[in-house]
């Protein structure tokens, strides 16, 4: 028995050996994507207010430009995602990579709030695949038995990105002004740009299916996602959107409730940063927790937890540092279980429709996010409460939503890819 428990915790310490560096460039390329995709978004959620000051719009109005750049991710998530399931994974990813980037300049560029809008709304479409093609390359590589820790680490991206738009904050944004704050990921995204192109394989489990699909090339990934899997769509389509509406009030909010109650830029961002660092931790230790708890109980917990602490995070802003500590432990646990979404959505979706199912799914689910801090914001004003009110209620309620909806989605630790990619009903 000690002999057992030994050998189970050399595996523990060592999973990483079983890594190749073929896939460790697959994931580093996939993560790279996502730091680029959370620093080009989530630098609008520092500068709602000057925007809303600057085109002459109320801060409610101003807050739809979250929606708009998720209202059309979905549509950007199913193209890019068939378009990857007949060519490719590392092509689109390119593409999203260039996309974007040029969206968020153009953010920058804007002269006007309907064309900041037509931007914002460009930039979504292209974004929408950044996670869901990385996803799929990840848990296409990666050995069955780490393809939820693999995943868990490419959702670290996000938090980076976040770290990166406080610190544009802090630094950029003080001598540059709002619009400096979208120009921060052009010169990351040229080097990730010439590291997926001359350093990155195409995915092998791709290939492997390429002959198949060839012979079957009429069909439509995105047709047969929905005509063959009809149920698991609408409970995954359905989780994702109340997973992502109660992250955002606080993701979204935060920084705009923490200006309003008079902190000084640095403080925002030490706070910002704290509860970034806690994402990047949460990301990482997500995928060990859903290989030990299961997917299930994993994301419950953890949403569970995270909601709690970010009611300690509004409530403590007379406190920089007890503030951030909740918001280290928010961030960690709210927004660190997004990294097993990607897990599940992978897993519960067979290999003819995992980059087209996954790219749909997560998009239409972050339309949830978008259009959070608006209702929030709108049901402050129409039926007053405040904001720290709105944003504690809202996020508590969705993670006991979250929480409910999760149990019709099924269970997938243990099961291997092959055994998915065999199932042929929804």
């Amino acid at each position: 028995m000690q002999r057992d428990i030994a050998i189970a915790q050399e595996g523990a310490r060592r999973w990483y050996r079983d890594i190749s560096w073929t896939q460790w460039r697959v994931l580093i390329a996939a993560w790279g994507v996502w730091v680029n995709d959370a620093l080009d978004f989530l630098a609008i959620t520092f500068v709602l207010r000057d925007i809303a000051t600057a085109f002459n719009v109320s801060l409610d109005t101003a807050s739809l430009l979250l929606l708009a750049t998720y209202g059309v991710r979905w549509i950007g998530g199913l193209l890019f995602g068939g378009l990857s399931d007949r060519i490719g994974r590392k092509i689109p990813l390119l593409i999203t990579l260039t996309w974007f980037t040029l969206g968020a300049v153009a953010t920058g560029l804007s002269w006007s709030f309907a064309a900041l809008v037509v931007f914002r709304l460009l930039l979504g479409f292209g974004m929408a695949p950044g996670f869901s093609l990385g996803a799929a390359m990840v848990a296409e590589s990666w050995p069955e038995k780490h393809r939820a820790i693999g995943i868990g680490i490419l959702d670290t991206g996000w938090g980076v990105g976040a770290i990166g738009a406080a610190l544009a904050y802090e630094f950029i944004y003080p001598h540059f002004g709002w619009r400096g704050m979208f120009f921060i990921g052009l010169p990351p995204s040229i080097v990730l740009a010439l590291f997926i192109i001359f350093c990155v394989p195409e995915s092998q489990a791709w290939k492997k299916a390429r002959p198949a699909a060839a012979v079957t090339w009429r069909s439509n990934p995105v047709v047969d996602l929905f005509s063959k899997y009809p149920k698991r769509v609408s409970y995954l389509a359905l989780l994702i959107f109340v997973l992502c509406f109660g992250s955002w009030p606080f993701q979204a909010l935060l920084p705009t409730y923490l200006r309003a109650a008079g902190l000084a830029p640095a403080a925002v961002s030490q706070i910002t940063m704290a509860s970034a660092i806690g994402q990047i931790l949460g990301f990482v230790a997500s995928g060990f927790i859903a290989e030990r708890l299961g997917r299930r109980m994993a994301i419950s917990v953890m949403i569970g937890i995270g909601a709690l602490f970010v009611a300690g995070v509004i409530l403590s802003t007379g406190n920089i540092a007890l503030a951030a500590a909740c918001a280290f432990v928010s961030g960690f646990f709210l927004i660190g279980s997004s990294g097993i979404w990607g897990t599940v959505l992978t897993e519960n979706l067979p290999r003819d429709v995992r980059a087209s199912g996954v790219g749909f799914l997560y998009n239409f689910g972050v339309i949830g996010g978008g259009i959070a801090p608006f209702i929030v914001l709108s049901t402050m004003h129409r039926f007053g409460f405040t904001m720290p009110d709105a944003i504690i209620g809202f996020t508590i309620v969705a993670a006991i939503a979250g929480m409910v909806v999760i149990r019709f989605v099924r269970e997938t630790k243990g099961l291997s890819l092959d055994e998915i990619d065999r199932e042929t009903n929804g």
